[in-house]
């Protein structure tokens, strides 16, 4: 019995492993394209501008680059529905990375609380004796 106790949390822990996991890589791909765009656009090209650095493309040059140039998506989309649908995709992703990180935290505390979980039930198994290899 002790011991289906002890894999149930394990497996519990396991769970909430790569419920973050999923979580952290998805918070990520919002903030890439989320809030990064807005900073780079809004805040951090204007000010290289004013430094003297060479013109360089904004996110939403780049990312059509990648996205029609190297990905061919064209099959799917056209360069003016993307343009239309860009400031909605960062918009969303904004919304999506602020839900993100606060899912990030509360999947964090909750994936500590299984490993303290793990932890008891393995000292229970070690002190009285139950010890199974």
């Amino acid at each position: 019995m002790m011991s289906g106790n002890l894999e149930e949390k394990k497996r519990n822990y396991n769970t909430q492993w790569r419920v973050h996991w999923i979580v952290a890589r998805m918070r990520w791909f919002t903030f890439i394209l989320g809030p990064f765009p807005l900073i780079w656009d809004n805040v951090l090209w204007p000010l290289l501008q004013r430094m003297g650095a060479p013109d360089i493309v904004t996110m939403e040059d780049f990312i059509q680059a990648i996205l029609f140039n190297f990905l061919n998506i064209e099959k799917w989309i056209d360069q003016e529905t993307f343009e239309k649908m860009w400031p909605h995709i960062v918009n969303v992703s904004t919304i999506l990375f602020v839900v993100f990180v606060v899912w990030t935290m509360k999947v964090r505390k909750s994936m500590k609380k299984a490993a303290k979980d793990v932890i008891i039930a393995e000292d229970r198994m070690h002190i009285g004796g139950y010890r199974e290899y």
